[in-house]
């Protein structure tokens, strides 16, 4: 493998180290002070400048993710607090704990603003509906470590950590989602795959959206968004004129007293049924792009969270199985309910791209 300027095979590297640790690695770890004091972290490292934090007791979500120094994310004031400051759920306590870090997962319910549903389906007669806040609850939800660490397959050497969320209540859901993390020496990207399942025995609704929150420096005045796009975006939230591609694609320097905007996109599959979107920053190591690719056939939806405000300063790439608003989505018929036992995988990878590879998915998804 190429690595550090040399074509080496596994002998080789192992020759050179005394610990692989040295190079690349994942590592347990724990937060020891402020607002994410006691949550756990699990590290990976590639050896190329490129690492994550996973939060264990945060979803299983990605928190801090760095390239050379650059972070893909947008940190909040808070950092990444731990599930026992998460209140108000059924309304928008999600914004005070939940929202920030590189990736919050939404769901697995519901999706959206606060909205009630019936739950009538759980046989529960004293509780006929339920009330769920803004996103739900999955990006704070405590997980549980089935496995994390690195070996080698032949001359690769794979970096996973493997782990488990529950969202469950008696009377209620029972949603088990298996979420694997996957990266390699000498690499800058991951995969995400997360297998959700209904391991209770009633029928369940599901939403699902990855709130991938962009930030500086990748995002910064200069900086495109690149996608293959249908056609104009809806506006979902805040003004804009979106038959002007730049008043989506294009990001601007902080703005004071900035309204949110918020778009959602109809995306063009490749043959394989994948999505890939990128923020690409001209300026960053001589151009260089924050890269997405998703599986559009289980999340047909995009949204677009623009957010050019001073601090709160960032841009959501947010695949999602549905749009907004429960009734509308089940009115149109895509409502996803779990059967028993029923499953459905999601596969999500985060690249880095160079300015020569940002031009072959331009020229790939016929942006220019």
């Amino acid at each position: 493998m190429e690595f550090f300027g040399a074509d080496l095979t596994a002998a080789e590297i192992r020759r050179r180290v005394g610990h692989m640790s040295q190079v690349a690695g994942v590592r347990l770890l724990t937060s020891d002070d402020g607002p994410s004091r006691g949550v756990r972290l699990i590290e990976i490292r590639t050896g190329t400048g490129f690492s994550f934090e996973i939060g264990v007791d945060r979803g299983f979500d990605v928190g801090r993710a760095d390239y050379r120094g650059a972070s893909l994310g947008w940190l909040p004031p808070t950092l990444m607090p731990g599930p026992w400051y998460f209140e108000d759920q059924a309304n928008f306590g999600w914004l005070r704990a939940g929202l920030g870090g590189f990736n919050n997962t939404c769901g697995f319910i519901h999706i959206g603003n606060p909205e009630e549903a019936s739950v009538a389906h759980y046989n529960f007669p004293a509780r006929p509906t339920e009330r769920y806040g803004v996103h739900d609850r999955a990006a704070l939800i405590p997980a549980e470590i089935v496995s994390f660490g690195g070996r080698w397959e032949g001359d690769r050497y794979m970096l996973e950590a493997v782990g488990r969320i529950t969202q469950a209540q008696a009377y209620g859901e029972n949603l088990v989602v298996t979420r694997t993390y996957r990266a390699e020496l000498g690499a800058s990207w991951f995969t995400m795959e997360d297998v959700v399942e209904n391991a209770g025995f009633l029928p369940t609704e599901h939403m699902l959206l990855y709130h991938i929150n962009a930030g500086y420096p990748f995002v910064d005045e200069g900086s495109e968004l690149i996608a293959p796009v249908a056609a104009a975006p809806r506006l979902l939230f805040g003004t804009a004129d979106v038959e002007d591609r730049a008043s989506w694609s294009r990001f601007i320097a902080p703005q004071r007293n900035w309204v949110q905007q918020t778009f959602q996109h109809r995306m063009k599959p490749d043959a394989d049924g994948d999505v890939e979107v990128a923020i690409f920053n001209p300026r960053l190591f001589a151009g260089t792009a924050l890269s997405v690719r998703y599986d559009g056939r289980v999340m047909p939806n995009y949204i677009e969270w623009r957010m050019m405000g001073e601090g709160q300063y960032a841009v959501g790439i947010e695949p999602c199985t549905n749009g907004f608003g429960r009734k509308a989505v089940a009115e149109a018929g895509e409502l996803i309910v779990l059967a028993p036992g029923e499953r459905r995988v999601y596969t999500t990878r985060v690249a880095i791209l160079s300015a020569p590879e940002v031009q072959t998915l331009r020229d790939r998804i016929g942006t220019g």
